[in-house]
């Protein structure tokens, strides 16, 4: 009977489901998508039981492509959006929809946490700066703005982890997704008690935490009616989906970053010990490898930011509409600048306030021009994090771009332009999917461990993206003016946030 292994990726506008056979390369896949709900300015969250009922179709779906005996699938494995706000009450059911990563209400409450914590202390515990969109500042927004919903939770999960529970009845999480939170120690490997006893926050609520790869359980009864699969699958613990990309991509040495651009962006790299930016523009998180850290520079936009363009003020053009329209542009966009902060910043600015602005429109610009700008924009806002990165001690020897943005040859080219380096596209289009099945892998002890299992079953990256001299000193002469337009406007982020307030 043969072996398959299964991924579960829970992104934020997609769940997919990927099933391989890792001796012949088997592999098949499917997706169903969703959309962010706003209800207000500011707010940005799904439904659990919506990203439940996407999932048991994707299964489904992913079992009928293949055509297998459910019984030839040996474990499950997850890859999950970070940050956001899982809430149950004691049945088990959401007390409400989840703020998500790029959720932005617990602003407000930021001056106050920090008023609580101290500086120092925040540092030291969390070695992250607190945002919004993290679990800690929305769980402490709901304790504060909604006492009522706060009483009635008895946990919190993380996003994938709410499917896991659902497919294996257990409420647990792994170390890469707890740190993700916000309210974990990295450097201690454990939830950081003086963090949360300080802001008033209930223990008991956090769930516990064990290794990327640990087995915990079996699919239930109900999930397996539910999806079609057989109650001895085993289910293995699973990780964040940025250390999940970077398995999938075998990111696993030193000096190997990923470039993902999908919903949001970022620039990231496995550390073999807790590095932080000691001005806390970057986050530092355990990895779901062991005895290593994820350092990431992670911009709250990417992709978000182009649907945008392509739905709100363009004709709905597909993106290879796009592609083809930006690729007969030239380089720099004739002097336009995009700021891409459509919804805030983290690296480098950590301002939830930040917004999108063009800058340098003239007569003769046009929609190809305003794509072009933007995708170059996104760029220039990696290009930050990629800096700072470098600048507490991590050199860049190679960049792997992933993500949806690593589908189009024209976006590639331009970071290979911006960030002086070699670009090497991922061989692998379900890079989530693919760590999360190498982690149900290596779970069950099909292989030793991650570095065995990323040498057996990643491909290498077939094309490389060069830097053209002719494009790199354009870019050298805009990037400057792209910084400067953001310390430019600051204020007057201040100021429009202080008229149209997010309540």
């Amino acid at each position: 009977m043969a072996k398959y292994y299964m991924g579960i990726d829970l992104g934020t506008s997609s769940v997919r489901s990927f099933l391989i056979e890792f001796d012949q390369k088997q592999s098949y896949v499917a997706g169903e998508n969703y959309d962010v709900i706003i209800p207000q300015l500011g707010y940005a969250e799904q439904d659990p039981q919506l990203w439940y009922e996407k999932t048991v179709r994707v299964v489904r779906s992913v079992l009928a492509q293949s055509g297998i005996d459910p019984r030839e699938i040996v474990a499950i494995s997850f890859s999950g959006q970070m940050h956001g706000l899982v809430a149950l009450d004691r049945n088990c059911e959401p007390v409400m929809n989840v703020p998500l990563w790029l959720d932005q209400r617990s602003a407000d409450e930021l001056p106050e946490i920090y008023e609580i914590l101290g500086e120092e202390r925040a540092r030291d515990c969390l070695q992250n700066r607190i945002g919004t969109g993290f679990l800690l500042s929305s769980l402490y927004w709901t304790k504060k703005r909604r006492p009522e919903i706060y009483a009635r939770i008895d946990r919190v999960l993380l996003p994938k982890d709410y499917i896991k529970f659902r497919l294996c009845g257990r409420a647990v999480t792994d170390y890469s997704d707890a740190a993700g939170s916000l309210a974990f120690d990295n450097v201690h490997m454990t939830w950081s008690d003086p963090v949360i006893a300080a802001l008033g926050l209930r223990r008991e609520i956090f769930p516990e935490c064990l290794p990327s790869t640990e087995v915990v359980g079996h699919v239930t009864a109900e999930a397996a009616r539910d999806m079609g699969l057989c109650e001895d699958t085993l289910v293995v613990n699973g990780g964040s989906d940025q250390c999940m990309q970077a398995i999938g991509n075998a990111v696993v040495e030193d000096g190997v970053f990923a470039c993902n651009i999908g919903t949001s962006s970022l620039i990231t790299t496995a550390a073999r010990r807790p590095l932080y930016d000691p001005q806390l523009r970057t986050n530092t998180f355990a990895h779901a490898l062991p005895g290593c850290w994820s350092v990431m520079a992670a911009c709250l936009n990417g992709g978000s930011v182009l649907k945008w363009l392509t739905q709100k003020i363009f004709r709905g053009e597909s993106y290879e509409e796009i592609n083809r329209m930006v690729e007969q542009r030239p380089c720099g966009s004739n002097g336009l600048f995009f700021l891409p902060y459509m919804a805030g910043e983290r690296t480098p600015h950590m301002d939830p306030r930040a917004r999108g602005v063009y800058f340098g429109l003239n007569l003769d610009h046009g929609r190809a021009d305003m794509a072009r700008a933007l995708m170059e924009g996104i760029v220039f806002g990696l290009k930050d994090g990629l800096n700072v990165l470098e600048e507490i001690g991590i050199p860049c020897k190679r960049i792997v771009a992933a993500g949806g943005g690593a589908r189009s040859d024209v976006w590639l080219q331009i970071q290979a332009d911006i960030f002086e380096k070699e670009v090497y596209r991922s061989a692998s289009k379900e890079q989530a999917c693919l760590g999360a099945a190498i982690t149900a892998a290596v779970g069950v002890g099909s292989y030793a461990d991650y570095n065995a299992a990323c040498a057996a079953c990643v491909e290498s990256s077939r094309q490389i993206f060069t830097p053209k001299e002719e494009n790199v000193r354009v870019y050298r002469q805009m990037y400057p003016i792209f910084r400067e337009l953001y310390a430019s406007n600051k204020h007057n982020f201040e100021a429009i946030s202080g008229v149209f307030q997010v309540k």
